[in-house]
């Protein structure tokens, strides 16, 4: 009998055809050019109070918002855009409900008067929150200037008092602090002597209840060899504090120094 016929050999398995890249379906340039529009049109927008929104001044009257209302609802009505891809009617739908929520808030003359009179509020709330925050700034630089003051590290001081008086320029004791250690950094320069004198004396006119502005005015003039001048200053220093220990001090040291001298004259006069 014939051998058995050999099975056939199994099929290959046949590659999965080359999946074809889908690219993404092109923008119709006048939609694109709409979604732009539409996008720049609300970034304007956010943030704005209703006046900005709708375009008119905060003398408008009733006509003046009804009027711009109209035209900016006939522009950006979302069922304009009702046949067009998702970000558009959403960029439409946000610019319609800012201005229809401006013309709420100013469709009358009374709303309109409560709504400035509520901006006003918050203008100034948020400037007061600012100044707070300017003023605790610079507060925290200055007491990381008097801490390297401390130290002697005079350099790291200015920087710090610096920043203090660039941050909140009205305060007495920055001024005096930064002309007290501009003129420790530049002991010997006669130019910076006199820079320092301006600050010191800016601070006292800014702080005149504050006894560190004469104290620091009292060792200047000293530096500058007007002993009476510098005297002058450290009493109103003790005048303003009488605890002040560094003003006693230097006053202790010019008294001690003066019958010195006196005691000198005199053993001179016996020759």
């Amino acid at each position: 009998p014939a051998p058995p016929a050999a099975p056939a050999a199994a099929a290959a398995p046949r590659a999965p055809a080359r999946e074809r890249t889908r690219l993404p379906p092109r923008a119709d340039p006048a939609e694109e050019a709409l979604r732009v529009e539409l996008a720049q049109t609300a970034e304007r927008m956010r943030g704005k109070n209703c006046f900005a929104i709708l375009g008119v001044s905060e003398r408008c009257n009733d006509d003046d918002v009804r009027a711009s209302y109209v035209e900016l609802a006939k522009r950006f009505h979302p069922d304009r855009f009702s046949g067009a891809n998702d970000a558009v009617r959403r960029l439409a739908e946000e610019i319609f409900g800012l201005v229809s929520h401006a013309h709420e808030m100013l469709a009358d003359a009374r709303r309109r008067a409560l709504y400035v009179l509520e901006q006003r509020r918050d203008e100034r709330d948020a400037a007061a929150r600012a100044e707070g925050e300017r003023a605790l700034q610079a507060e925290l630089e200055f007491q990381k200037g008097e801490a390297a003051l401390k130290r002697r590290d005079y350099s790291a001081a200015l920087g710090y008092f610096g920043a203090a008086l660039q941050r909140y320029p009205e305060e007495g004791e920055y001024h005096a602090h930064y002309g007290w250690v501009l003129y420790l950094c530049h002991p010997e320069d006669p130019t910076m002597l006199q820079e320092a004198l301006e600050h010191v004396k800016r601070g006292a006119k800014l702080a005149p209840d504050r006894e560190k502005p004469y104290l620091f005015l009292g060792r200047l003039y000293k530096a500058e060899g007007r002993a009476p001048a510098a005297e002058k200053m450290f009493t109103r220093a003790i005048q303003i504090q009488p605890d002040c220990v560094e003003a006693l001090r230097e006053l202790r040291l010019m008294n001690m120094r003066r019958e010195k001298e006196k005691g000198f004259v005199k053993r001179l006069l016996r020759r």
